[in-house]
């Protein structure tokens, strides 16, 4: 029988140190369960020190976050994001506020249909096809779950104002 190696243990921050600008970054949980809060928190120190990383797209299924800063509004930093994606956001305060100040592009797509996503990627498939969401505001041929003006180019041009419950 053959030795493994032990396993390595890197801290949140070496973690996070590996991150490039640009990167598309995804997190798990639903509000503060299973998020992991420590590691969003360095993401967020880093930047602060650094200025790095900038420009990340974040997706989340379920807004991981408690309305008072924690979880994904550790992002809600001007530079920091440049897109989120994500199926709920009334517990980010602070990322509701870049939305509705048109600060990045923003799309709202339904929680089941990203966590389904987030399987077939780990399972190395090639993606959702599914039919939540037709004829509702996350339509492609509607407003495609945009939810600011500056979100993205395509079939629709504004976003719609039902978009903003999910902030409200």
């Amino acid at each position: 029988m053959s030795r493994s190696a032990p396993p390595q243990v890197v801290t949140a921050a070496e973690t996070c140190a590996l991150i490039p600008d640009g990167a598309t970054v995804a997190t798990s949980g639903f509000a503060g369960i299973g998020h992991a809060e420590h590691v969003t928190w360095a993401f967020e120190r880093r930047f602060i020190e650094t200025g790095h990383p900038r420009g990340v797209t974040l997706v989340h299924a379920a807004g991981q976050s408690d309305m008072q800063g924690n979880g994904i509004d550790h992002f809600a930093h001007e530079g920091l994001l440049t897109r989120v994606i994500g199926g709920h956001f009334r517990l980010a305060p602070g990322i509701c506020a870049m939305v509705r100040e048109n600060l990045i592009e923003a799309y709202n797509f339904p929680q089941g249909v990203i966590t389904h996503l987030y399987r077939e990627i780990a399972a190395k498939r090639a993606g959702v096809l599914t039919h939540a969401g037709l004829d509702t505001f996350v339509d492609p041929r509607l407003e495609g779950g945009k939810m600011t003006p500056r979100t993205g180019s395509g079939c629709c041009t504004k976003p719609s104002p039902s978009m903003w419950r999910s902030c409200d």
